[in-house]
C-alpha cells in the first residue's frame, strides 16, 4: 500500500468541523461555502479510504475511524502551528482562555500555569475557575479555549486527553454510618459530577440520603468532611489527615469511575496554549496516580 500523505487544509477542516459540531459553522469560521467544507471533508474520506463523519440531520457524529483519525489530527495539527508561529516569530493568540475546575485538582492545575504565564507576558491569559459542566458549556459557546473538566465518558467535542480515576467514599475518622437514618451527604452544588455519583450510587443501591453539606469549593468540602458533617466522594490525592476511605465493608455501593477531560478550541490555539496544554498533561499525569489513561 503506498504513503498516504494527508493536507493540513483538510486536517483543519476535519477537526473545526468536530469542533462546531457543523458544517455550516465550521464553513463561517474557514471562511469557505458549506459545499466546499462537504467536499473537503470528502476528499479527507477518499484518501484515508473510510468514513470519518455521520450525519444524523443537523447532528453529526465521529465513526470509530474518524476518532482515531481526530486524535493524530490535533497533534499533526499542533505542530504545523507551533513550526509556523516559530518561523514568523509570532503567537497567532494574543489572548488564551484557560478553564479550571473548581471540582478537581484546582490548585495543582493554577500553580502549573504560572510558569506558562512568566514564558509568555506578551499573551493574555485568563484563567476561569467554575464547575466542570459550566466550563464546558463556556467552551462550547467559544468563551475560552482550554478547558480540564469531569465529564460522563461520552462526550467527545473538543477532547484533545482524558483519563479515568476511580473516587473513593470519604468521612472523618471519627463518622459512622448509623442504621436507619439518612446517609448524610458533603458535596458540591446541583450538577457537580461527584455529587452525581453520589446519589446515583446510592438510589441502585437502595439507601436515602440527604445533603447536609453544599460548597462549590474543594476546600470547603474537605473541611466539611474533617469536620465530620457527612461522607463525601474524593479523589486519593485530595484525601486530608482526619479522613478515612468508606466502602462495601462499611454497607457502601462502589462509585462510578470519573472521566477527566482535556478540552481545547484547536483553531485558537497558539504557541502559549500549546505550553499551557504540556503543562496541564504533565501536571494530571502526576496527579492522577491512580488513574488509568483512556
Amino acid at each position: 500500500m503506498s504513503a498516504i500523505n494527508l493536507s493540513i487544509e483538510l486536517l483543519r477542516t476535519f477537526i473545526t468541523v468536530i469542533e462546531v459540531a457543523s458544517f455550516t459553522r465550521a464553513a463561517e469560521i474557514l471562511y469557505r461555502t458549506q459545499p466546499a467544507i462537504s467536499l473537503q471533508i470528502k476528499r479527507l474520506e477518499e484518501a484515508v479510504g473510510y468514513s470519518l463523519i455521520e450525519r444524523n440531520g443537523k447532528k453529526i457524529s465521529l465513526t470509530e475511524r474518524g476518532e482515531a483519525l481526530a486524535t493524530h489530527a490535533r497533534q499533526i495539527l499542533r505542530l504545523n502551528d507551533l513550526a509556523i508561529a516559530e518561523l514568523e516569530q509570532r503567537d497567532p493568540a494574543a489572548i488564551l482562555r484557560v478553564g479550571l475546575p473548581v471540582d478537581y485538582a484546582v490548585n495543582a492545575l493554577q500553580t502549573c500555569l504560572v510558569d506558562v504565564i512568566r514564558k509568555f507576558p506578551d499573551t493574555k491569559i485568563e484563567i476561569r475557575c467554575d464547575l466542570s459542566k459550566h466550563l464546558l458549556a463556556a467552551l462550547r459557546s467559544n468563551e475560552i479555549d482550554i478547558a480540564v473538566a469531569l465529564f460522563d465518558g461520552d462526550d467527545q467535542q473538543f477532547l484533545f486527553r482524558n483519563w479515568k480515576e476511580q473516587p473513593n467514599w470519604v468521612g472523618a475518622n471519627s463518622f459512622e454510618i448509623l442504621d436507619n437514618t439518612d446517609i448524610p451527604l458533603v458535596a458540591h452544588p446541583y450538577g457537580c459530577v461527584y455529587r452525581d455519583r453520589m446519589a446515583s450510587a446510592l438510589k441502585l443501591a437502595g439507601k436515602s440520603w440527604r445533603i447536609a453539606y453544599s460548597s462549590p469549593g474543594i476546600d470547603g468540602v474537605q473541611r466539611a468532611v474533617q469536620d465530620g458533617l457527612g461522607l463525601s466522594c474524593l479523589t486519593a490525592p485530595t484525601v486530608k489527615g482526619g479522613m478515612r476511605i468508606f466502602s462495601e465493608q462499611h454497607g457502601l455501593p462502589i462509585l462510578a469511575p470519573l472521566h477527566i477531560g482535556l478540552f481545547t478550541r484547536q483553531t485558537r490555539l497558539g504557541s502559549c496554549g500549546y505550553a499551557a496544554i504540556d503543562a496541564i498533561v504533565s501536571t494530571l499525569e502526576k496527579y492522577c496516580t491512580n488513574a488509568d489513561y483512556a
